[in-house]
């Protein structure tokens, strides 16, 4: 079985940009900042830190629930609390009452990385999970790209603010490169003087 941890065992700066591949997914309903998804993610790219790796937790959107604990952080009691709610439109019988958690922010975004940003499979995947539990074993085995951060505790984790991309296949991320090296080939002959057709309108 192994042990089970929450740290990272990757050790990649912080702004690096990584590939990696979805090893675990759980959700937990009852997270310490509310319901989460936890993602364990092998590295596949850089190379030099392949098989590290990076964990990270994305909670789930309850906009009420999460300004009751923001509000409550900041010392304000029930009463005022309540106040600050019903002003910005929530109902409610209690502050705390129950709120049914939704799928959004940095976890909605992996969810399309991971489906190479078609809307179409993603909402397929979205209505076939019945609950978080089946989303989180379907995203084991996706892929997508992302930017690591360093957490205070000095653990590399998932950047939740940055962007992420699809992972493209080798035949894709090849036909790019020969495109890039090409332009630039062409940009330094016109550099030098030589006339040539507009390079944008050449056909690949």
């Amino acid at each position: 079985m192994g042990i089970d941890t929450t740290k990272s065992f990757a050790d990649i700066n912080e702004g690096t940009q990584v590939t990696a591949q979805i090893a675990e997914a759980t959700y937990d309903e009852e997270g310490r900042f509310g319901p989460a998804v936890e993602l364990s993610l092998d590295v596949l790219r850089p190379a030099a830190r392949a098989g590290d790796t990076v964990m990270s937790t994305f909670g789930l959107s309850q906009p009420r629930l999460s300004k009751v604990r923001d509000l409550r952080a900041d010392g304000l009691d029930d009463e005022a609390i309540a106040k600050v709610l019903e002003k910005k439109g929530f109902t409610f019988q209690s502050i705390d009452d129950p709120e049914t958690p939704r799928l959004g922010g940095a976890l909605l975004r992996i969810g399309k990385a991971c489906y190479n940003e078609d809307a179409h499979a993603v909402k397929k995947l979205l209505a076939e999970c019945d609950t978080f539990h089946d989303l989180a074993d379907a995203l084991i085995g996706r892929r997508f790209v992302f930017t690591t951060r360093v957490d205070k505790n000095g653990y590399t984790r998932v950047d939740g603010k940055g962007e992420f991309y699809r992972v493209m296949d080798d035949d894709l991320r090849r036909k790019r490169e020969e495109i890039a090296v090409a332009k630039e080939a062409h940009n330094a002959r016109v550099d030098d003087g030589h006339i040539e057709d507009d390079f944008d309108n050449i056909p690949f």
